[in-house]
Formats: structure tokens, C-alpha cells, sequence
């Protein structure tokens, strides 16, 4: 999948890290690349599988060291309440329900903390609504 802005130029690509990776893993993987510079990769979040799960949160990590090391959520995303933790535990971006109704597609209200890239929230909320079988395909 592919997050674009407004103009339809791409921001983000998002992957997920399936084969012998994921087989041994006791997570589903996911990563989020940057479109140009030969897709380096941003983040990864990973989701317990379900048979490991016992309420883990879905936890990830990012590569480039620009936000903080590490992120959690905590919350509950299939409610659409759930807010995005640093690695000390400062909300980074809090996720709600948007006031607007529509037949077709999920709307979010997102409030990203200053200074924290708004692609990489989004691209996070992307791979949990594609997880708990949103209208969001990965």
C-alpha cells in the first residue's frame, strides 16, 4: 500500500514482512519505507499473533531514531480510541472517532503531537485498521 497526500505524491510505502520471517516470528510484521531513497525503512510495527496475544499491545519500533526508539499503543483501535506512545510514554498522537458518518469509508479524528511526522501517524493507523479488518488493504 501506498500513502499519498492530497496531490496523489507518495509519502509512504507499507509492507508486510511475511515468509520465513514472520513463520518463525511470534509476530505479524509490517514495515513502513520511505518512497524515495531506495525504500529505506522508517518504522516496523509488529502485532502478536493471535494464538501469543494474552492482551499484548501492538508494538513497534523506528529505524531512524527521528521520534523516539521505540512506540506503543495503547488503547483500543477497533473502538478507534487509542493514542500512540513514545518510548517514555508520551502521547504522540491520540486517534478517535471522527464526528462525520459515511457508508463506505472509516473517518479517524487524529491529533498528532508538534514536531512528530504526520505520514508516519497515518501510516501507523493504516496497518491497525488494515489488522482489525478495517477498509484499509496492505
Amino acid at each position: 500500500m501506498t500513502l499519498t497526500d492530497a496531490y496523489q505524491t507518495p509519502l509512504l510505502l507499507i509492507r508486510r514482512k511475511g515468509g520465513v520471517v514472520e513463520a518463525l516470528s511470534l509476530y505479524k510484521q509490517w514495515g513502513g519505507y520511505t518512497v524515495v531513497e531506495s525504500q529505506k525503512l522508517v518504522f516496523t510495527l509488529k502485532d502478536p499473533k493471535t494464538c501469543f496475544a494474552n492482551n499484548q499491545p501492538v508494538r513497534g519500533s523506528i529505524e531512524q531514531n527521528i521520534y523516539c526508539n521505540n512506540f506503543q499503543i495503547k488503547g483500543y483501535f477497533q473502538d478507534k480510541e487509542c493514542s500512540i506512545l513514545d518510548s517514555r510514554g508520551n502521547v504522540i498522537a491520540q486517534v478517535g472517532v471522527s464526528n462525520e458518518m459515511t457508508e463506505t469509508k472509516d473517518l479517524y479524528h487524529v491529533v498528532v503531537k508538534p514536531g512528530i511526522d504526520q505520514a508516519f501517524v497515518v501510516g501507523v493507523i493504516a496497518i491497525l485498521d488494515y489488522i482489525h479488518n478495517g477498509s484499509t488493504r496492505c
